[in-house]
């Protein structure tokens, strides 16, 4: 299903089986690794349309002029509009001295290339969905999962049983042996390493490995801190920014925006739609976010530290 021609016309030791990744290892490299960037080659309007969450939008037509922008450290990631771009593009990379970077086919090819292997369903579930269809109805087909992402790389998942009737043609099925797991084309991106199992109250669940969202365990600022190292500093250290804790006041977090954050016109966006829904979905006790970058310093700061 997923085979790499050879599109190279040359031979200058750039071997593209070492960076190609199938669809269902492209996922799972960017569920696992904690530091990944993920490019995105297709024009502005395309990648308005679609694009994986978190990826960048670096047109390949611009892209050889633009790898500066590339990050020296960290997992890079590519894909297109085609396998030419994909390919072309990492090559770019490979002259350029880049080492640690994959691409994959294209960016349709993420979604085509999605089989029964993105998800693991122990004999358990199996049998516990089965038990549950009705063979004789002619209805019930199978369990739809259903995914709200919070973040990039964290989300939410639950699992209903689903009637042909009532199954959306924008689903997209995925076949086991006498059943369908059907999930809507955005919850791909979350697909790949999910578990589904039956649980301590004897209910089918389903929980994902690196992208489930648990309950955080520790202080509020222990908490506040695992959510800062996990998701949001990865994040936007492809932009040479860290976000740090500076000190939890009753219910509000203050937070300095360093390195390429600091000064950044974005940063408003960033903390608001980004950082703070982050923290406040995961640590409830938190129910304002500052950020103090500014304001720091001088006589009279907006922020000042207890002396605790």
């Amino acid at each position: 299903m997923f085979k790499f021609n050879d599109i190279s016309d040359k031979d200058d030791g750039f071997d593209p089986q070492e960076h190609l990744l199938t669809p269902k290892k492209f996922f799972e490299l960017r569920r696992t690794t904690k530091k990944v960037y993920v490019f995105d080659l297709r024009n502005a309007e395309e990648f308005e349309k679609s694009h994986l969450p978190g990826a960048h939008n670096l047109s390949y037509e611009h892209f050889e002029d633009s790898i500066y922008q590339m990050p020296f450290t960290g997992e890079i990631m590519l894909y297109g509009g085609n396998q030419t771009e994909s390919f072309k593009a990492a090559e770019i990379l490979y002259d350029n001295g880049f080492e640690t970077f994959y691409f994959t086919d294209s960016y349709e090819a993420l979604y085509e290339g999605m089989d029964a292997s993105f998800l693991d369903i122990s004999d358990e579930a199996k049998n516990y969905i089965l038990d549950k269809l009705d063979p004789k109805a002619g209805k019930t087909q199978g369990i739809e999962i259903i995914v709200d992402p919070k973040t990039d790389r964290k989300a939410n998942y639950s699992i209903q049983f689903v009637d042909l009737s009532d199954t959306a043609s924008d689903k997209i099925p995925i076949d086991f042996e006498n059943f369908q797991v059907f999930i809507a084309k955005e919850g791909v991106p979350y697909l790949e390493g999910t578990e589904i199992k039956i649980n301590e109250d004897q209910e089918l669940a389903a929980f994902n490995p690196n992208m489930s969202i648990t309950k955080l365990s520790g202080t509020v600022d222990e908490q506040i801190q695992h959510v800062l190292d996990e998701e949001v500093n990865p994040m936007v250290a492809s932009h040479g920014g860290v976000v740090s804790l500076l000190e939890v006041k009753d219910s509000s977090a203050y937070l300095e925006f360093g390195g390429g954050c600091q000064g950044c016109g974005m940063i408003d966006v960033t903390l608001k739609q980004g950082v703070e829904v982050m923290i406040k979905e995961q640590v409830p006790e938190i129910e304002a976010i500052y950020d103090v970058t500014d304001h720091a310093e001088g006589t009279n700061p907006y922020y000042q530290p207890s002396t605790k």
